[in-house]
């Protein structure tokens, strides 16, 4: 009766150390795990008489929902946010069947996720921590914020509306006292956090989503309009995303669309049209087109400095000789 933790090992293919972390889950989930000694080795068993009944069970693509789900924050890796979501799967996998706990972790063989360019937010748990109390308990915090323009980080008062997670990166979202303005706050630039003995109330005309709906990324302001032309090529690409609520999409004899956003900040929609190179045409704003011709061009300038610094001299004496 009952298995040692090399048994359990060998039957569930994990390591060591996550059957007694299932064993940690379990007992605090309220199975009534119990071990005993035989012979000098440790045997681990539910106590006699005990039935385990799943009061929960789960389809093939609620499992996989389950597991999409833990992929998604990744990038939180290392915060509170994340461990706390691994904590919950382990629970949920405590009230499956075996079998059903077995696929759960089986999962990463069949399917995969991945993110791009995420932050690292290991060095930020205990202001995570702190933000999230604030925000539940609507109380004001106290936070030092470096922005990127900025060598040292500004003290700043907040009421702290929203934790806002976006394009793989988590922002505070609430009222500014220095600023006495609605802010967004990167959480991986601010270097701490403390929660202040005073609360306060979220506005009445605090409308998030229609916050939301004026960001191109993250800023978020008087909307824009945005028009921009894609190139036959790029026009399927295009098509098949939702780039932001606002977006209307025209067809063009030739193939190619014409995009129209409502957005609040250009830099934004700048850095996002240099990735498509030529295949993308601003058509208005004036100001976005200027700006994104300056880009190209600065950009052009530098990589052709680069190229010619990069060439042996007699490389460049041999170009310069074929103008002459």
């Amino acid at each position: 009766m009952g298995r040692t933790l090399s048994q359990l090992t060998h039957e569930l293919g994990v390591t060591k150390r996550t059957v007694q972390r299932d064993i940690e889950v379990l007992s605090e989930a309220g199975f009534p795990i119990t071990s005993e000694m035989r012979n000098g080795t440790v045997f681990w068993h539910l106590i006699e008489g005990f039935r385990a009944e799943a009061p929960i069970s789960f389809t093939l693509t609620e499992q996989m929902a389950l597991y999409f789900s833990k992929g998604l924050f990744k990038p939180l890796q290392g915060s509170p946010i994340y461990e706390s979501l691994e904590s919950a799967m382990q629970k949920i996998g405590s009230q499956l069947p075996a079998q059903s706990f077995k696929f759960l972790r089986g999962l990463g063989q069949g399917i995969a996720i991945s993110s791009f360019g995420w932050k690292d937010y290991s060095h930020s748990k205990e202001v995570i921590d702190t933000l999230t109390r604030a925000v539940f308990n609507k109380f004001t915090v106290r936070i030092f914020h470096r922005s990127p323009q900025r060598e040292k980080a500004i003290e700043r008062e907040v009421n702290p509306y929203k934790l806002w997670y976006v394009n793989n990166g988590l922002y505070l979202v609430g009222h500014d006292h220095r600023e006495d303005d609605l802010r967004t706050f990167a959480v991986d630039r601010i270097q701490s956090a403390k929660l202040t003995n005073r609360r306060f109330e979220i506005p009445p005309d605090f409308n998030f989503e229609e916050f939301q709906k004026t960001a191109f990324n993250v800023i978020w302001g008087e909307p824009q309009e945005v028009k921009i032309r894609f190139s036959p090529s790029q026009a399927p690409y295009i098509r098949e995303r939702t780039w932001h609520p606002s977006q209307k999409i025209e067809t063009e004899q030739d193939g190619s669309i014409i995009l129209t956003l409502h957005v609040a900040d250009l830099d934004e929609a700048k850095r996002w049209l240099i990735g498509f190179g030529a295949e993308a045409e601003v058509l208005q704003p004036r100001e976005l087109r200027d700006v994104v011709a300056l880009e190209v061009n600065r950009l052009a300038r530098v990589q052709s400095s680069l190229a010619w610094a990069g060439r042996s001299h007699d490389e460049q004496l041999g170009f310069l000789g074929a103008f002459l």
